[in-house]
C-alpha cells in the first residue's frame, strides 16, 4: 500500500465537537464579562488551539496575552463539564475506521486540542478502534501547522513522508501536511469550506468517508 500510515485531525474531521467547545468557551467569556457567541461561530474559531480560539472570540481590544491566558486556564475547567455533552463521531466515520484497520492501515490522531481532552475524546468515542499514537497539544511541542508532531508519528511508525497521509478539515491541517511534505486530504463535512481548503492547496477533497477508501484502493 502506498500510504500505510494515516494521520487524522480530530475536531471537525472524526468528531463533531464544536457545540461543546463553544458552550465551554461561552461560559468563560461570560465569567470574564465578555459577550458570548452563537455556537456556530466557533466553527471559525477552532483549529489552532485554545489560545488562538480566545484571540478570535474576544473583542480585539481585549485580546491581550494576560486576558487570553486567563481564558485558557478557565477553559480547561469549563470544558471538563462540557466535552462529552453534544460531541459525536461524524456519520460513517466508525465504519471507515473499522475498514481501514481491517485492511491493516496504521492510524494516528494529531490535534491542537489540549492533550488531556484529545485522549479522553479518542478513548470515549473511538474505543473499538486503534489509534497509535494520539497526540493533542502538549507542553514543549509545537502545535500544528508545525510539522514536529507529524515527524514524530512518522518516526514512531518508521515510515517516510511518501508513505504518510494527513486527513483534516482546516487550513491548519493542510499547512501541517505541506510543512511535513506529506499528502493532504481535506474533508468537506468539517468546520471549513472545501473552497478554503482548495485555496490552501489541498491535494484531495473528499465529500464522504467512503471516498477515502476509494482513493486508497486506487493507490494500494
Amino acid at each position: 500500500m502506498q500510504y500505510p500510515v494515516i494521520i487524522f485531525d480530530l475536531d471537525g474531521t472524526l468528531l463533531d465537537t464544536v457545540d461543546d467547545i463553544g458552550s465551554a468557551a461561552n461560559q468563560v467569556l461570560k465569567e470574564m464579562g465578555y459577550s458570548s457567541h452563537p455556537l456556530s461561530a466557533y466553527q471559525q474559531f477552532v483549529g489552532s488551539g485554545v489560545a488562538v480560539l480566545f484571540e478570535r472570540a474576544l473583542p480585539q481590544e481585549n485580546a491581550d496575552r494576560n486576558v487570553v491566558n486567563e481564558c485558557c486556564l478557565r477553559f480547561g475547567q469549563a470544558y471538563e463539564a462540557y466535552w462529552n455533552q453534544a460531541s459525536a463521531p461524524y456519520e460513517r466515520i466508525p465504519e471507515l475506521l473499522a475498514q481501514l484497520l481491517e485492511l491493516d492501515y496504521r492510524l494516528a490522531v494529531l490535534s491542537n486540542k489540549p492533550d488531556l481532552f484529545a485522549q479522553k475524546c479518542v478513548s470515549t468515542y473511538f474505543a473499538p478502534y486503534r489509534f497509535d499514537p494520539v497526540f493533542g497539544q502538549r507542553p514543549g511541542v509545537a502545535r500544528k501547522p508545525d510539522p514536529q508532531a507529524v515527524r514524530a508519528i512518522m518516526k514512531y511508525h518508521d515510515v517516510s513522508a511518501k508513505q504518510t497521509l494527513f486527513v483534516g478539515d482546516s487550513e491548519i491541517d493542510i499547512q501541517t501536511a505541506q510543512n511535513a511534505g506529506i499528502f493532504s486530504v481535506g474533508v468537506a463535512w468539517g468546520y471549513r469550506s472545501p473552497e478554503s481548503l482548495i485555496a490552501q492547496g489541498v491535494d484531495l477533497i473528499i465529500d464522504q468517508p467512503s471516498d477515502l477508501l476509494s482513493f486508497l484502493r486506487e493507490h494500494s
